[in-house]
C-alpha cells in the first residue's frame, strides 16, 4: 500500500520542477493553496496576460511495456469536462523520476491512446514535446521517495 504523504511529496518536487521551468520561460503561475481537498488540476498559467492554460504534472517513470505515459482513465474524463466547461487548455507534464526526462502535451492533442488496463490511458512518448532532461541530482531526490511495487525495467 502506498504511503499518500511519500507520494505527495514526489508529486510536489515535480510540481516544483515544472513550476520553475515555466516561469523561466515568463509563465505567472498559480497553485491551488488549499491542499488538503482534490482539485482538478496542479497549476494555473497565464502568459503575458494573453494566455491562460491548467496544468496537472505527473512525477513517475514511464511504462515498462510501451514508451508511454499514463494516467487513471478517472482523471482524464475529469480533465475533459474540465475543458470542455471552461474552454481552458489543459496540459499534462510527466517528470519522468527514473530517466529523467520532462514531457509535456495538450491533452486535446493527444489523440491515439494506449490502454494498459481498464482503469489506465496512456499515451506515447513521441507524441508528446519533449522539454528537458532531469539533472542527476534532481533524479536522485526523486528516488527517495520511489514506491513502485515492481522493477522498473522498460522494454
Amino acid at each position: 500500500m502506498k504511503d499518500f504523504n511519500i507520494s505527495l511529496k514526489k508529486g510536489e518536487l515535480g510540481e516544483k520542477i515544472v513550476r520553475e521551468f515555466l516561469e523561466a520561460k515568463d509563465w505567472i503561475v498559480y497553485q491551488p493553496m488549499t491542499k488538503d481537498k482534490a482539485h482538478y488540476f496542479d497549476m494555473m498559467c497565464t502568459f503575458k496576460k494573453e494566455k491562460v492554460i491548467a496544468i496537472d504534472v505527473k512525477t513517475k517513470a514511464r511504462l515498462n511495456k510501451w514508451n508511454a505515459q499514463g494516467i487513471d482513465k478517472k482523471h482524464y474524463n475529469e480533465y475533459i469536462n474540465f475543458i470542455n466547461t471552461t474552454k481552458v487548455n489543459f496540459y499534462l507534464f510527466f517528470v519522468d523520476d527514473k530517466i529523467g526526462d520532462v514531457h509535456y502535451a495538450d491533452i486535446k492533442n493527444l489523440t491515439n491512446p494506449i490502454y494498459p488496463n481498464d482503469k489506465i490511458i496512456a499515451w506515447k512518448i513521441e507524441d508528446m514535446n519533449f522539454i528537458f532532461k532531469l539533472t542527476d541530482e534532481q533524479i536522485i531526490e526523486l528516488s527517495k521517495y520511489d514506491q513502485r511495487n515492481y522493477k522498473f525495467n522498460p522494454t
